[in-house]
């Protein structure tokens, strides 16, 4: 099973020290970066706080460190090309809660245990 990975999710579990790639993997998913998302997460650097910074940096070393395979989106926007794909089937990792609503099969951030949720409809 496939998991797309978005910016929101990516940035929340890099703060909140989430080993998101091993958990994702450990339950059966093959992480996947869009390279819309990368590109976001570029864009997003240029402007972040400190802290925010930081984060990014430790993202990018981390993609580059392990094997998150490559995809990308067609030529529309993020947020509607993880709908799309999450329409056909994979699993849409993210905390907005309009995709989440709108994809059967997501992936989230549990507050309580600090873990990863997955939702299935």
């Amino acid at each position: 099973m496939e998991a797309i990975l978005d910016t929101n999710f990516i940035m929340a579990c890099l703060k909140r020290n989430i080993n998101f790639l091993d958990e994702l993997e450990g339950q059966g998913f093959k992480p996947m970066l869009a390279h819309e998302v990368f590109q976001e997460l570029r864009d997003l650097r240029k402007t972040a706080t400190l802290s925010d910074r930081v984060a990014l940096d430790l993202a990018f070393a981390l993609f580059e460190k392990r094997t998150v395979h490559k995809m990308t989106l067609g030529h529309q926007k993020v947020d509607q090309g993880l709908i799309a794909k999450g329409k056909k089937g994979a699993y849409i990792a993210t905390l907005d809660a309009a995709i989440r609503r709108t994809v059967p099969n997501s992936i989230g951030i549990s507050n309580a245990q600090n873990t990863l949720e997955i939702t299935r409809q």
